[in-house]
């Protein structure tokens, strides 16, 4: 995936529409940021990136082991986080600029997340791409809002429970992973471009795999927007 094509294409609306101030481009900043998981048995992390790379996957010891890398000050992120008896509630927000980046930017965040807790998660992106790899996450939600670029989302690993995923989309593609072994429900609203799906059938505007309505749990997923292609896949939960 290439997240500059898609920067350039939105600073060129910029451009047009006659926004001419600038922000420069410095030394590339790298920082890591780690938020304890303590006593926390669930959590509610929201994500809200404007332009750049987000890679978001497990493998943590606490509830965020996160790195960040961008070259324009005023991107450094803002990290709150609270916490409410036994939930923690995490944001992570990128700060707002005046004015178009001139030169190679860059901003990643590489995010990973705690494998033994619930967690309801809620993603904002604008330009760029997303790699999304959920498998071993405890989604008890998944609310995804993506702007112009390209989104890959794995959520084909085992699950104990329902999970709801709402996808609301705009200019680009995604490619979403999907188990086997779990029933899943796809419902596509809105322009999208193509739907291209593996291992799913589609009746009354719904696409389902084969398990549907015989697993003991199932997911549910709606897409909205307008989204230029779609490609679902399934996949066995021990896939890599």
């Amino acid at each position: 995936m290439q997240p500059k094509l898609s920067l350039y294409f939105i600073l060129s609306l910029f451009i047009i529409s006659g926004i001419t101030a600038c922000v420069s481009v410095g030394e590339t900043e790298v920082e890591t940021q780690t938020i304890e998981l303590g006593r926390a048995e669930r959590a509610i992390l929201e994500l809200d990136m404007g332009a750049g790379e987000l890679e978001v996957h497990g493998g943590a010891r606490e509830l965020m082991e996160a790195t960040f890398t961008y070259n324009v000050s005023e991107w450094k992120p803002m990290i709150d986080y609270t916490t409410s008896e036994a939930q923690g509630n995490l944001k992570i927000r990128q700060r707002d600029t005046e004015g178009i980046p001139v030169g190679d930017t860059k901003n990643k965040w590489d995010i990973s997340l705690s494998e033994v807790i619930p967690i309801d998660l809620r993603i904002d992106m604008g330009a760029g791409s997303g790699t999304l790899d959920l498998r071993d996450i405890q989604l008890s939600a998944l609310d995804i809002s993506a702007g112009v670029g390209e989104l890959e989302l794995d959520i084909s690993g085992e699950r104990d429970q329902d999970l709801n995923v709402d996808i609301d989309g705009g200019v680009g593609s995604a490619t979403i992973y999907l188990p086997e072994e779990i029933g899943v429900r796809v419902h596509v609203n809105g322009g999208i471009g193509s739907v291209n799906a593996y291992g799913l059938s589609k009746n009354n505007g719904f696409y389902t795999n084969k398990a549907y309505g015989e697993s003991g749990v199932a997911i549910t997923i709606q897409i909205d927007g307008g989204i230029g292609s779609i490609d679902l896949k399934t996949r066995k939960s021990s896939n890599v």
